[in-house]
């Protein structure tokens, strides 16, 4: 779009008052929690071995499940299967041991969110140290 013509636009139409809803807004979180994710897991060498690493699937997981709410109605399996794929490009018999791998870390109660408890022990910690 030009630069006249969005000009124009904002002109006519306030754009802060036209706000996504339902698919296209769960969309539009969906990929930006993934660009969050990339960047987060961009931290970490993204070697192959990463690839079939059971404690980094937990970490992937344990993220996804801090970031997403309840109320975006956005499946968390299918986000984490969609940044693997995207991260190693991978084929339908891996993403589907890696939907396993998934499933069995939910089943034994290893994806969890953190303890409000420990967040706000953290948070306290934080504070007392930026007022040393």
């Amino acid at each position: 779009m030009s630069d006249s013509s969005q000009s124009r636009l904002e002109k006519k139409v306030d754009l802060n008052l036209l706000k996504p809803q339902h698919a296209l807004k769960k969309s539009q979180i969906s990929n930006d929690l993934l660009i969050l994710l990339r960047a987060k897991v961009a931290e970490h060498p993204a070697s192959y071995a990463l690839k079939n690493c059971q404690e980094w699937l937990l970490y992937v997981c344990k993220l996804v499940e801090e970031l997403i709410k309840k109320s975006d109605g956005i499946n968390k399996k299918e986000l984490v299967k969609d940044l693997f794929r995207q991260l190693f490009s991978l084929q339908p018999a891996e993403l589907q041991a890696l939907d396993s791998a998934i499933e069995f870390l939910w089943v034994n109660n290893l994806i969890c969110k953190i303890p409000v408890s420990k967040k706000g022990w953290n948070l306290l910690k934080k504070k007392v140290c930026f007022l040393l």
